[in-house]
């Protein structure tokens, strides 16, 4: 197997824009353009400060309120740790205090604490504007029978609870979540029998000791809540219970992950290509992320995360083509192959299994990880071709794991890039190729807010995230590599621009609402990918319109 690796696009790679100059000296700003250069300078001093001894950049998850009332929950029922339960009590008292970020987050604290709630209408707030119809019915069954679980209201009434609770297809975590809640519902309702061995088989692995499998805290709260039901699981649901306390945050509260370290790595390391950091410094990320493959050739979000996705794997493979493509050869085409294998009869890809729904946002970041290499043009056609088709018509932008539509839309923005930069000239996808790129960044300059930045959809108020996604697509609001940016597309990153710079902290960060959703449309927030998103986004707002911040 060679041990090189085909190059980023030019022009089309997240990490490398293409026009972009190398600073006259690596993450010191030049004479030239020195707002601009001096900001994203202190952005990649941030990032590579938070490499950790392993190499990845550390980036840690906040404490959510809906695992801190399950964690309080699963404490108070196994009687374990009174310590632990103040601080998770102190922590969901805040939280209520200073406006939980969700109707159904705000329930779960307020029934965790034994106030009086009405789950069903913090439902119905919540999942009104829902617009993931594939997962919808599943999110109301899952929040309905955790908010019973805390005492919100009574389980639900379900004709046929089996069926309603499979998951049989799906990723490990949701297969263990879905577990539980039966688990839970079932002992909830009066009807135990309706737990079957393979339920328990798969709750398991959640009593054991370390890390919580798949990285995800929910899941195994959850689990253990399950498993107490169970008389052989009392004593390793408590002995978990007890080590509850080593997860909680400095505030008192647990978070709904472990961290996102594979997939900041991933994505700072592209924002540190972009940035101009020494080669040395970014082969050391590559070397690092080699190190967390997964057997099937794919990357989860977390380091111990066995569970592998599209997007990881998607960033994955693009930084080391980008970073160190002289030695990422072996490790490139597992990520392809694991990337081809999950590819749908449509042509799109989902986020983690083979044959379940495809997604916008997900089908471009493989497109864009796919694309350098020839022999993947086919699958590329069919990825491109279901972008393309839902680009057409006048229907809603997709948001998927993100919370904003800038994410879908600056990602459809490259991958299109990445198709022009390898089609042949005239090919037959060309015109719908060129309609979606245009309807992604009208989209965008249209919904523009008066300060120069983009909140989660249009109307919210602005955020660093929002808006930093949306400058690599208006950025790049041009048609051809040779184009300049069209005049609206031009005003509006350099509003973008002006927006960012302008609120960045004195210890050049910055500060956003959170961006990331699990389970959907639930937020939770890694601040490091803050910094993160900001400087791919100015990467490019200094590479396609580099005379933005003079």
């Amino acid at each position: 197997m060679p041990t090189s690796c085909a190059l980023p696009l030019h022009g089309a790679s997240l990490a490398v824009p293409g026009a972009l100059p190398p600073l006259r000296h690596p993450l010191r700003a030049g004479p030239e353009r020195p707002e601009l250069d001096r900001a994203r300078a202190r952005l990649a001093t941030r990032l590579l400060a938070a490499a950790g001894s392993d190499g990845l950049l550390r980036a840690s998850c906040d404490s959510r309120t809906l695992e801190s009332a399950l964690a309080l929950r699963l404490l108070t029922v196994t009687n374990v740790d009174p310590d632990a339960q103040e601080r998770l009590t102190r922590y969901l008292k805040t939280s209520v205090d200073e406006g939980a970020p969700d109707p159904v987050q705000e329930a779960a604290a307020r029934a965790a604490l034994g106030e009086y709630v009405d789950g069903r209408a913090a439902l119905n707030r919540l999942l009104g504007g829902f617009d993931h119809h594939h997962t919808a019915g599943r999110k109301r069954l899952m929040f309905r029978t955790v908010l019973a679980e805390l005492g919100a209201h009574p389980f639900p009434e379900l004709a046929s609870p089996e069926p309603d609770f499979d998951a049989r297809g799906q990723q490990r975590w949701l297969v263990t979540e879905m577990a539980a809640l039966k688990t839970l519902y079932a002992f909830g309702t009066g009807v135990p029998h309706l737990v079957t061995e393979d339920d328990w088989r798969a709750l398991a692995p959640c009593s054991l000791p370390g890390p919580p499998p798949y990285g995800n805290h929910l899941a195994r709260i959850l689990a253990l809540l399950a498993l107490r039901h169970r008389p052989r699981y009392a004593a390793p649901v408590r002995a978990r219970a007890r080590e509850v306390r080593t997860w909680l945050r400095g505030d008192g509260g647990l978070p709904f992950i472990t961290g996102m370290d594979v997939f900041a790595t991933a994505t700072g390391g592209l924002a540190l290509a972009g940035a101009g950091a020494p080669a040395h410094t970014l082969r050391a990320l590559a070397a690092a992320l080699a190190e967390r493959q997964n057997p099937d050739g794919g990357w989860g979000f977390d380091r111990g995360v066995g569970q592998s996705d599209v997007d990881d794997t998607a960033y994955c493979v693009e930084f080391l083509r980008a970073s160190a493509p002289e030695r990422s050869g072996p490790a490139v085409a597992a990520g392809e192959r694991y990337l081809l294998d999950r590819q749908g009869g449509d042509g799109g890809f989902p986020t983690f299994e083979h044959g379940t729904a495809s997604e916008v946002a997900i089908t471009a970041a493989a497109v864009n990880a796919l694309a350098p290499e020839a022999a993947h043009r086919p699958a590329v056609e069919a990825a491109v071709r279901f972008v393309a088709a839902r680009y057409e018509g006048a229907g809603a932008f997709e948001r998927s794991w993100s919370l904003n539509e800038s994410n879908a839309l600056f990602r459809t923005v490259l991958a299109c890039d990445s198709f022009r930069a390898v089609a042949p000239p005239g090919h037959a996808l060309g015109a719908g190729v060129t309609r979606a790129r245009a309807r992604a960044v009208a989209r965008l300059v249209v919904t523009q807010n008066a300060d120069g930045g983009w909140g989660h959809v249009p109307g919210d108020p602005s955020d660093p995230i929002s808006t930093a996604y949306a400058l690599i697509a208006v950025s790049r609001g041009r048609d051809g590599t040779a184009t300049p940016c069209a005049p609206t597309a031009l005003g509006a990153t350099e509003r973008a621009v002006r927006h960012l710079l302008e609120r960045q902290r004195p210890d050049g960060g910055f500060v956003s609402r959170p961006d990331q959703a699990g389970p959907r449309p639930l937020a939770y927030h890694v601040p490091l990918l803050t910094d993160v998103c900001v400087l791919l986004g100015l990467n490019h707002a200094r590479a396609t319109a580099p005379d933005t911040a003079r």
